[in-house]
């Protein structure tokens, strides 16, 4: 029995479930509100010390780091393939997937702080917010929500990650030119990985940078509308509240 520990609205947890939606995998979630701190329990911490979701449990075992579980995924559970039959396809499929990792995961972080969750711990009272955000587990996720709890997270400080998604886009524009997708002729682990940073662009008020790229632009239109993927993305304007929906 599959077991995915997950928040609906992290984009790491959400290409995880694309993964199982396409694999026709049955599994169980455990949600965890990452607004209320869920992920520093200590049940949760148990199972990953560093706080952080996804988190799957499948045969006993236990895998962290959403990337990995996707690639442990498509190696446990062949069919339906996600990558690539040629090995060229395939080490292009891996640079995706490793740049979605490095860079667009990092890259959201601050605009999504300041839409969705700067607010609202604003909002908690100063010395709560802190004691609690003092047990985050790495020093840079830490200095982050302290950020955002106290002074706030500026204008200038989300100039260098709207930069980091604009090349995101250039780079996926430039994929696009000779093939239908990101690796090249099949939709693979490279379109599912990067695909929920793409879809924050929406929320985040930045999506404009897909629609002035029609390649891009035509690339997210079919991959949103698979239903493997709308199953596994949160309804559209769902972020922002004081609670994540289960």
């Amino acid at each position: 029995m599959i077991t995915l520990y997950h928040s609906t609205h992290s984009t790491c947890s959400q290409k995880v479930r694309i993964c199982l939606a396409e694999k026709g995998l049955t599994w169980t979630g455990h949600h965890l509100n990452l607004r209320a701190f869920d992920q520093l329990k200590p049940e949760f911490l148990a199972l990953n010390s560093a706080g952080l979701v996804p988190v799957l449990v499948d045969g006993g075992q236990v895998l962290t780091e959403s990337r990995i579980i996707n690639e442990y995924l498509e190696d446990a559970y062949a069919q339906p393939r996600l990558s690539p039959e040629s090995a060229h396809a395939r080490a292009r499929m891996r640079l995706w997937t490793k740049y979605a990792d490095d860079v667009a995961s990092e890259a959201v972080k601050l605009p999504s702080f300041v839409k969705n969750i700067q607010p609202g711990l604003q909002r908690m009272p100063r010395e709560e917010a802190l004691a609690t955000i003092a047990r985050i587990p790495n020093e840079h996720i830490r200095a982050r929500w302290r950020k955002a709890a106290t002074e706030g997270i500026s204008a200038d400080d989300l100039k260098p990650s709207i930069g980091r998604l604009t090349e995101m886009v250039e780079r996926m524009d430039d994929a696009l030119q000779d093939a239908p997708w990101l690796a090249g002729e099949e939709y693979s682990l490279a379109d599912i990985d990067i695909a929920p940073f793409v879809q924050r662009l929406v929320r985040i008020d930045l999506f404009g940078l897909v629609a002035a790229r029609p390649r891009v632009n035509d690339w997210y239109a079919r991959i949103t509308s698979r239903p493997t993927y709308a199953s596994a993305m949160p309804p559209a304007g769902s972020e922002g509240g004081s609670i994540e929906p289960a």
